[in-house]
């Protein structure tokens, strides 16, 4: 069977979803807002394994690129996504917010940023 393009993005944004709201649904009586974050997180265990992981904050988290970022205040009725605040690596990102250290980059990536000339 072949693959379609977006099937597994497509899935694993629903499946995404899907948890944001039971994480939602099962805080409802939580009465201070709050911040979901969603970041990938390398495996403790399994070196070449990342992992998913969902996180809830009170403060507002800072710009780390990767982030996906809902805000929810169940007193007012709130759940949004927030995208000033979420940071997929495909869209061009405040480059104040980037790591510089040369040790971190990766020619491969960098390059890819030239190509669709999101960097210089």
């Amino acid at each position: 069977m072949v693959q379609e393009i977006g099937e597994t993005r497509n899935k694993m944004a629903n499946d995404l979803m899907a948890r944001v709201e039971q994480i939602v649904n099962e805080m409802k009586g939580e009465k201070e807002p709050y911040y979901i974050v969603y970041h990938a997180k390398k495996d403790k265990f399994k070196p070449n394994t990342i992992n998913a992981a969902i996180k809830m904050y009170r403060e507002v988290p800072i710009g780390i690129l990767g982030l996906l970022v809902w805000y929810v205040d169940n007193s007012k009725g709130v759940f949004e996504f927030k995208p000033h605040l979420s940071s997929p690596p495909d869209i061009p990102v405040n480059p104040l917010i980037l790591n510089t250290n040369e040790k971190d980059i990766s020619p491969r990536v960098a390059n890819q940023g030239k190509i669709l000339q999101v960097v210089n």
